[in-house]
């Protein structure tokens, strides 16, 4: 959405009031499109004139023209999944849902390249590879992603450990995750409490972490010392499903283990080497040659 695209660009710049405002306005998107300026800023607490003033850095001239494209948004999309599947239901065109849902995964994908430079990723990288320990956290629909990852990355470096729960950070903070390890979190709107409290635990213990997320203002991405980037909905257009799509969140976490492993040098190409000569040894893929004829078991 433009309006905080904007917000995401000006963001270092801003008066730490007026940043605690634009964070709001990222959390609380309905709210926006439906609360006036001045309950807005009552939620706040601070003065109307604030939230004029955060539209008008953005670049607006009146905070209805900051506020009209959350209400644009918020009648395309609906509120809740509910709403989205409802409006679905309304056109089932099935050769335009696919087309259209097709362009917002490229969208999605598209904006991974756009958002994250090749040295903020490499960044990343590093941090992973010069980690004693790194943790995978990711709840809710970001879960999946968070496993693939900590699959992934163990298969070339195997200091990782998927958390599955809030306490399984505090577990971890007694076992070893501590300010030399580092803390990757996939992360987006609606952002699972769980997981940002998560991240506050961590920064408070002096954790590096590394942030997925689809905004630079993410509650998540506040503390972190790497964020990367990805539009959730890159689209102007009405969402083309009930859910979130994964498509940003699953390239970011490829790109960045593409660089990991090609960062990591001999000891990346060891490790696969002995896994794989394991995987061969233990039969742990099917192979042809090991088909069973229906018939001769008959």
């Amino acid at each position: 959405m433009e309006p905080l695209l904007r917000l995401q660009r000006i963001l270092p710049g801003l008066t730490p009031e007026l940043r605690r405002a634009a964070q709001w306005v990222e959390r609380h998107p309905v709210e926006v499109s439906l609360w006036s300026m001045r309950k807005q800023a009552q939620e706040l607490s601070v003065a109307p004139a604030t939230m004029l003033r955060l539209a008008k850095a953005a670049g607006y001239e009146s905070y209805d023209g900051f506020r009209e494209p959350f209400q644009q948004a918020l009648h395309r999309n609906g509120g809740t999944m509910a709403a989205r599947a409802q409006n679905l239901q309304g056109n089932r065109a099935s050769e335009q849902q696919i087309r259209d849902l097709g362009e917002q995964q490229e969208q999605a994908l598209e904006s991974v390249l756009r958002l994250n430079s090749a040295s903020a990723l490499d960044a990343c990288a590093q941090a992973l590879l010069g980690a004693s320990k790194v943790g995978f956290i990711g709840l809710g629909v970001s879960f999946a992603c968070a496993f693939q990852m900590h699959y992934a990355y163990q298969l070339i470096r195997g200091n990782g450990v998927l958390l599955n729960r809030a306490v399984d950070l505090f577990l971890e903070l007694d076992a070893g995750l501590d300010s030399g390890g580092v803390l990757v979190v996939i992360s987006q709107a609606p952002y699972v409490k769980t997981v940002v409290n998560s991240v506050h635990q961590a920064v408070q213990q002096g954790i590096t972490v590394v942030a997925v997320t689809d905004s630079v203002l993410s509650p998540v991405a506040q503390g972190a010392k790497h964020v990367l980037l990805f539009d959730a909905q890159a689209s102007e257009q009405p969402a083309a499903s009930f859910f979130h799509s994964l498509v940003g969140t699953v390239t970011v976490a490829e790109h960045l283990l593409a660089r990991i492993a090609t960062l990591g040098g001999k000891t990346v190409v060891q490790r696969l080497a002995q896994l794989e000569s394991s995987f061969r040894s233990q039969g742990v893929y099917w192979q042809q040659d090991q088909a069973v004829d229906p018939a001769s078991s008959m």
